[in-house]
């Protein structure tokens, strides 16, 4: 057997135990010190690094403390398999961790509570570690700042001020025009058009942490299916209505916590709450497309069955993508289930409007040129 390098404890830990550390640091080393005496009240003993790594990993006794601190015993563990560790050397790296902001801790808890605990290994701890926001989560920021510049551009050309709330620029080749359906990038690009700035607040918050957490390609994989299913959805629900809006991708990253909720259920932090606040939102979002669609006086524009497609291709696509490391047998034939049931959804979806056997379902192929219609488009707003 082999022990870890002795440090001397410095100055900063003696003076914890004084009580004139800062309360942050503080209660830092004291929740350190509270996972020590669980295994060595005496403080005596030295603790094998195996036995601290599963701790760590398998129970809730990390949830409390630095993640560098943690990050930094999971590291000395899978260098120095037969190592061990003094309560002098944990202390000591305690110390090291501890010098953090109250900001930092804040946004490293939040990140991870989203995160089953089987899946906070090193890589993704040490990414947290090391986050500084520079560069940033890539896609959902650069996807934002895209449809940002397109949302300015189309305010620009269309000389109206950005408002939350329209009116979309139905004249633009990104556009899903019903009438225009030959044009088949129009079922991705609409994502690019905003009636508004609201989607584009919503989809950062709702983004970030997802991203931070699995990665940008599967959060972009999970958005863009969200796209697509949303506006073959409402190409085949409402055939004559424009869509406008990343609504479905950003029903797909809500509702692909649904998806990691189910894969991940045994191991995630906080389950309970986060599956009341999907169930409620499912149950506010349900009412307000029923209320809106066949209750009220004026019901609005609003694209309901994108926002159906893209949190059921979210839910799906969730739980093919986003990092499942504790694979049960039961989970492996839910995630081909939700493949093929993804799979199926788009197929489907392409045919119907593709070759649908229904006369007069969808409007006929509108052929006129952009600049002609941006004309008609314009000549309507109001003076």
């Amino acid at each position: 057997m082999t022990r870890v390098d002795s440090i001397e404890m410095d100055a900063g830990y003696k003076a914890v135990r004084r009580g004139d550390q800062p309360p942050l640091r503080g209660r830092n080393l004291q929740v350190a010190e509270e996972f020590w005496s669980r295994h060595d009240p005496s403080h005596s003993r030295s603790i094998p690094l195996t036995v601290i790594k599963e701790r760590l990993l398998q129970t809730k006794e990390a949830d409390d403390m630095p993640n560098g601190l943690v990050l930094q015993l999971l590291r000395q563990a899978d260098r120095n398999h037969d190592g061990y560790i003094t309560y002098e050397e944990f202390m000591q790296y305690a110390e090291s961790s501890s010098k953090h902001s109250s900001a930092r801790e804040t946004f490293n808890r939040a990140t991870l509570s989203v995160v089953p605990r089987g899946e906070r290994t090193v890589e993704k701890r040490s990414y947290l570690q090391e986050y500084k926001c520079c560069p940033p989560a890539l896609f959902m920021i650069t996807a934002s700042l895209i449809e940002i510049a397109v949302f300015v551009y189309y305010c620009i050309d269309m000389d109206v001020p950005g408002t939350p709330n329209g009116p979309p620029p139905v004249y633009s080749p990104l556009i899903y025009n019903p009438f225009k359906r030959f044009e088949a990038w129009r079922y991705l690009t609409y994502a690019l058009i905003h009636s508004g700035y609201m989607h584009l607040v919503m989809q950062v918050f709702l983004g970030l942490l997802l991203e931070l957490v699995h990665g940008w390609w599967r959060v972009g994989l999970i958005y863009m299916a969200g796209v697509l299913a949303g506006s073959l959805s409402h190409s085949i629900s409402a055939p004559k209505m424009y869509v406008a809006g990343a609504s479905g991708g950003v029903y797909a990253i809500t509702y692909s916590h649904v998806g990691n909720l189910l894969m991940n259920w045994s191991e995630m932090e906080f389950r309970w709450i986060q599956l009341v606040l999907c169930l409620t939102l499912t149950i506010a979002d349900v009412a307000y497309a029923l209320w809106d669609s066949y209750g009220s006086s004026n019901p609005s524009n609003t694209g309901h069955m994108a926002h159906l497609g893209g949190a059921i291709a979210g839910m799906l696509v969730g739980i093919n993508i986003l990092r499942n490391l504790k694979r049960r047998r039961w989970e492996k034939f839910l995630w081909w289930v939700a493949f093929f049931v993804y799979l199926a959804m788009v197929v489907t979806g392409i045919v119907l409007n593709c070759v649908l056997p229904v006369p007069d379902f969808f409007p006929d192929n509108d052929y006129t040129e952009e600049a002609s219609l941006k004309d008609l488009f314009l000549n309507s707003l109001p003076k």
